[in-house]
């Protein structure tokens, strides 16, 4: 008898609650625990409207992702290819994972963690702020990230009995320390824009969904390792996705909070200012407590993403290359784009995000929300959602860059007059647009079963 499973094949509470702070702390990461009290600081007495806003876009969608993947029964891959076709899926699934992982998120996780560090010994007089020290420290972090990616189905029980623990340690020191002593009273906000929707926006910019689409292969295969069988993946997928989110809730309210409580009286931002508080909570050694934490909340989530990302590229190449070598490949990348900085990163790779998080938008939505996700119609009218949606993505990151380089001002001001355009929204009226056309005109030719992506997906409308 498995000891993780109940007779009716679901996850115990313990393993269940494991996998679900597993969920959590590869989602935590350093975006995570870093930009919620950067927006709490921005907003101040307004802090609470703002975490509405940003509940919506960066917690209550990666719920909803989590049940798209548990109600698609596949990978994120699987999902593209069905509603889709096979090369478009490919491509885009292909340049989605590179650049979410390899190229900056997995990346960021080091970089974010190494300006922490800097920061926290300069306040011992310590000076690390060496090119060689960071290349050398990005080389031995990715061969740690290495280290728990040997067994793809043991990672997540090393992070679970390993990192988790040391993880919630020092967050509940640093959150407990915030709430019972804030630091001051909350001002008003410093932007101009309604809270909520700052938070909205703010929340959207984090590309938790895509991290979402990328830890649910991590998650399935520590499931599968455990012996959950095939047909209650779905449910126990849900039930982890929602245990993970709820801490993430918690502790992005939490951190809010805190942000608020600074009250003006820290003029920094991410990674700087939450060293800034945890040195006034906690004194010199506040920065130290703090490096820590970011230090294993980076590590959490760069193995989930690299170990996600091997996953994905074994599937897509049909196991040519074995998962140790894509595991390999990965932390190289990672080490050379690391090693560029925080800062320099950021600025050369983050636009090309808005070109793919749309599109996974559409996705999650389609498989959590429309009913016969499987049958011919509803793919018919996703694809166009999907496509058109890539479009603008497309599109977006163009402007983008094209503003960050100052050029095409004329171009850039064209664009600026569609709906949303200024904030980054363009591609959610048009997508919509084309979802209801490709509805509207798809046709039932004589009842002929539909091959779409290589999938045979029967006419009838059966589900």
């Amino acid at each position: 008898m498995n000891k993780n499973l109940t007779a009716q094949g679901n996850l115990k509470p313990i393993p269940l609650f494991l996998l679900g702070g597993t969920l959590f702390s590869m989602h935590f990461g350093a975006s995570s625990m870093v930009w919620p009290m950067n927006w709490g600081k921005e907003s101040g007495e307004d802090f609470l409207l703002a975490f509405a806003g940003a509940f919506i876009t960066s917690l209550l969608l990666v719920i909803v992702a989590y049940i798209a993947l548990g109600k698609a029964d596949g990978s994120f891959l699987q999902m593209s290819t069905r509603i889709s076709n096979s090369k478009f899926a490919t491509f885009y699934c292909s340049v989605t994972i590179v650049v979410l992982g390899p190229l900056y998120a997995i990346p960021r996780m080091s970089a974010a963690f190494w300006d922490s560090l800097v920061q926290a010994t300069a306040a011992f007089g310590i000076d690390i702020d060496n090119k060689i020290y960071l290349v050398a420290f990005t080389v031995i972090f990715y061969l740690i990230t290495y280290a728990f990616l040997i067994n793809p189905g043991k990672a997540m029980d090393r992070i679970s009995a390993i990192l988790l623990p040391v993880l919630l340690i020092v967050v509940v020191a640093v959150v407990g320390k915030g709430v019972l002593t804030p630091i001051a009273t909350p001002v008003e906000r410093i932007y101009e824009q309604n809270p909520f929707t700052y938070g909205f926006t703010n929340g959207y910019a984090t590309a938790e969904i895509l991290c979402a689409l990328i830890f649910g292969v991590v998650i399935f295969n520590s499931m599968a390792n455990k012996g959950v069988p095939q047909n209650c993946m779905t449910k126990n997928m849900i039930r982890i996705g929602i245990i993970g989110i709820a801490f993430l809730t918690c502790t992005h309210f939490a951190h809010m909070w805190i942000g608020a409580s600074t009250g003006g009286t820290i003029d920094l931002t991410y990674t700087a200012l939450y060293t800034a508080v945890a040195a006034t909570l906690f004194g010199k050694w506040g920065g130290v407590l703090f490096s820590i934490a970011l230090f294993f909340a980076a590590l959490t989530t760069s193995i989930g993403m690299t170990s996600g990302c091997a996953s994905f590229f074994g599937e897509t190449f049909n196991n040519r290359y074995s998962y140790k070598t894509l595991s390999i490949i990965m932390c190289v990348v990672a080490t050379i784009f690391g090693s560029l900085g925080l800062t320099d990163m950021l600025t050369l790779l983050s636009p090309i995000l808005d070109c793919v998080y749309p599109t996974a938008i559409i996705l999650v939505l389609y498989y959590a929300l429309v009913p016969k996700a499987n049958t011919a119609r509803p793919l018919y009218a996703g694809m166009w959602a999907v496509y058109v949606s890539f479009a603008f993505g497309v599109v977006d990151m163009i402007w983008k860059y094209m503003v960050k380089f100052d050029i095409g001002n004329s171009i850039c001001d064209l664009y600026l007059n569609l709906p949303l355009a200024d904030v980054s929204l363009a591609w959610v009226p048009w997508t919509i647009l084309a979802f209801i056309i490709g509805w509207l005109t798809y046709r039932d030719k004589d009842n002929q079963t539909v091959c779409t992506t290589g999938a045979e997906i029967s006419n009838t409308e059966n589900a």
